[in-house]
């Protein structure tokens, strides 16, 4: 009797041994897991102890690993829309670009049809709203009487008054320093497609960055002057950082367009 209760499953040995390893491996990976059941596994009386101490460390792994989802989703109208201000941001930069007036009257179609605060009703003045891209495509196309009647059917485009269910997109207009960082913060429920878009308004290249709340990378876009887009899909609600950069030597400004409202800008 003397003997079994020396090499029971709760001494103290086996709980310092397990103590010891489990707060040196916090957010250990499997092979670091499987190291602690080899040391354990010699030491007397660890039987509860080491499987207890597997359990803890393993489930201090798994809330480690990054706040996203993998699997597919399908889109929202929140998302869709977001999808069609690229469209619209696309066309309007082909027009520019190439002096291309209809490619620019599409752009403004586009636009115009968009939600608010998406089709800039309800935002400061931009360059992509719908009324500057029809004016420069007017400039560009001179006397051309076809590209004119295009124009003037956008200008008589009838948007659909009518009260629709509300995307909760948030626009917002910022100006990043050269060689600096802007940062907001913004939350996302489980199992929602979270969708970033950065348009750089004059196409200088920005990088965008997002950040779940412990800090580890979900995802990483840009390094051109098309406007980089992150989308993920949270595996539980959390807050994540979407992190703008500049590493040019000029200052920038941008539109940045989010399907949640910001905690923090």
């Amino acid at each position: 009797m003397s003997n079994s209760t020396q090499i029971g499953c709760h001494t103290p040995v086996a709980n310092a041994e397990c103590l010891a390893a489990a707060g040196a491996r916090t957010g250990s990976n499997l092979s670091e897991v499987l190291s602690v059941a080899r040391t354990l596994s010699g030491v007397p009386g660890s039987c509860a102890v080491l499987l207890g101490c597997l359990i803890a460390i393993g489930g201090s792994a798994a809330s480690q690993e990054p706040n996203i989802d993998r699997s597919p989703v399908p889109d929202s109208p929140a998302v869709a829309a977001i999808d069609q201000l690229r469209l619209s941001d696309a066309l309007a930069d082909f027009g520019e670009h190439n002096a291309d007036p209809i490619a620019l009257v599409e752009a403004a179609k586009i636009r115009k049809l968009l939600p608010a605060p998406l089709n800039g009703s309800n935002e400061a003045p931009s360059d992509r709203g719908w009324e500057p891209l029809l004016a420069r495509a007017a400039q560009l196309a001179g006397p051309d009487p076809m590209i004119g009647s295009f124009i003037s059917d956008v200008r008589r485009l009838k948007v659909r008054d009518i009260p629709v269910i509300p995307l909760e997109i948030k626009v917002l207009h910022k100006q990043i320093r050269q060689n600096g960082a802007e940062r907001a913060e913004v939350r996302f429920h489980a199992g929602e497609l979270a969708v970033v878009y950065v348009r750089p308004v004059k196409g200088a290249g920005l990088d965008l960055f997002v950040y779940d709340d412990l800090n580890n990378l979900i995802c990483s876009a840009g390094g051109s002057a098309e406007g980089p887009e992150c989308r993920w899909r949270p595996r539980r609600d959390g807050s994540y950082l979407i992190d703008v950069r500049n590493n040019s030597a000029a200052d920038v400004d941008y539109e940045l367009a989010i399907n949640h409202e910001t905690v923090t800008q």
